[in-house]
């Protein structure tokens, strides 16, 4: 049967006969995908060889493949692999017509018309031929071409050289890594009425674009930094209100020095879609509400003035907690119901990869009611190389109830504390800590020197 291409406006129709071995028969597969934007599929195609030498071509794989990381292996019989070849030049019109430049084309007008002449040039779908009667420049309606170019294709395609001792089918494990496959981690916390506990979910957005879909495959993600080596977003997340209670569909273990989430069924990937999956549902979690006044490094050099107390929630990661999994890196969004029982949005925060045991901080907003305010009273030079700084710091609460304010100073240098109004806490080398309760509606005032030499 003689291979013919036929062009039209808008549309590519390919007859195509060939005579390689198509490998695009999968029996399973396997997707890990890091948070880094990249992932690696691993896929089992059953293959039909003949004794010796094959050409096998390779479709439905990813656009974005990194050829360099593909890994072919037989698990019938024994096989090897002489060449690979990644093949990308995908069919167009305009690069059929390229490849035909100084050779003969079949040009049919809308009424059937037919002229044969040599391809001179072309500019949309304007055609210049020539043929014995002289030069043609023509509004192509169907172009006739004897085949396809060899060396374009319709699908990214990997283009095997296999040599096998052993006739049939054989099972083909494939495996390679490809960009555009990436997933994040996200939190959402609905918080009590006396601010003493949250329920918590978390959704894993999976966004594949690397231009390949996985169907029925087993998912696995990974969690952490990995290094690789350099060559030169978000959907809106669902919000949960009412749930029943959940089974876990991620199993998590450690991997190496990272954290691996398997889900425990097979789920489609499809290209250019974006997929959420639930990672865990916990209920009464205990956190701890917290007022941080950071009096910030411009305190060091002299500058004073009113500065903002953030509010936080703090909570342990830990199974007492009903916690205790390592958390990836995320975005914590956080809500709290009003008056009427309706959710309202108090605040969101990054959270970094966060081990088991460890503790976390979320930083919602400046509290509206309460002020901190800190200048400098003192500043004496005691030395070529020392001196003694003294500072007041006021705190105002507006609230009905009375309220315990965070304090941090931060202070470079070799410092010593030689007064202080209340108790403080060395939490580093260079960080003093306060905890100062102010009553409702009142104000509390925390007085120190600080001598630093260098």
């Amino acid at each position: 049967m003689k291979n013919k291409i036929f062009l039209t406006a808008g549309i590519i129709g390919i007859i195509v006969i060939s005579a390689c071995v198509m490998g695009n028969a999968e029996k399973s597969t396997e997707v890990t995908i890091y948070n880094q934007n990249f992932g690696v599929v691993k896929e089992t195609r059953e293959i039909d060889l003949k004794e010796g030498m094959n050409t096998v071509m390779v479709h439905d794989i990813a656009k974005l493949i990194d050829p360099t990381s593909v890994s072919i292996k037989d698990l019938t019989a024994n096989t090897n692999v002489l060449e690979q070849n990644y093949l990308y030049d995908l069919v167009s019109k305009e690069k059929i017509y390229e490849k035909y430049i100084g050779k003969e084309i079949t040009i049919v007008d809308k009424n059937g018309n037919t002229m044969k002449g040599t391809l001179l040039s072309f500019s949309g779908d304007e055609l210049i031929i020539q043929n014995d009667e002289g030069v043609h420049i023509l509004r192509s309606e169907q172009v006739s071409l004897p085949k396809l170019p060899e060396e374009l294709i319709t699908k990214p395609t990997l283009k095997w050289l296999l040599d096998t001792d052993k006739k049939g089918k054989h099972d083909i494990q494939l495996s390679y890594m490809t960009s555009g496959l990436n997933w994040s981690a996200d939190y959402v916390a609905v918080v009590n009425n006396d601010d003493s506990k949250v329920d918590l979910t978390s959704w894993v957005t999976i966004d594949n674009k690397s231009g390949a879909s996985y169907k029925n495959a087993k998912l696995k993600l990974i969690a952490g930094e990995v290094h690789r080596v350099s060559e030169m977003g978000r959907p809106p997340y669902p919000m949960v209100e009412e749930k029943a209670e959940a089974v876990p569909q991620f199993a998590e273990e450690a991997f190496f020095e990272y954290h691996m989430y398997t889900l425990q069924r097979t789920t489609d990937i499809l290209d250019n879609q974006q997929k959420q999956v639930t990672l865990f549902e916990v209920d009464n979690v205990s956190v701890k509400k917290e007022y941080v006044f950071d009096t910030g490094w411009y305190y060091y050099y002299g500058y004073g003035g009113e500065n903002k107390i953030k509010t936080m929630l703090s909570l342990e990661n830990t199974e007492k907690n009903n916690m205790g999994m390592p958390l990836p890196e995320g975005k914590m969004r956080v809500y709290k119901k009003d008056s009427e029982g309706q959710l309202q949005f108090i605040g969101e925060d990054m959270i970094d990869h966060t081990p088991k045991d460890e503790k976390i901080r979320i930083y919602l907003g400046d509290a509206f009611d309460l002020v901190g305010e800190k200048k400098q009273t003192e500043y004496d030079r005691i030395g070529d190389n020392a001196v003694e700084i003294s500072y007041e710091v006021s705190l105002r609460n507006h609230k009905d109830e009375d309220v315990t304010i965070t304090v941090i100073e931060r202070v470079w240098g070799d410092w010593k504390m030689i007064k202080s109004s209340h108790d403080w806490e060395k939490e580093d080398a260079h960080t003093i800590v306060w905890y100062i309760k102010v009553p409702k509606n009142d104000e509390a005032t925390l007085t120190y020197t600080v001598r630093i030499e260098w």
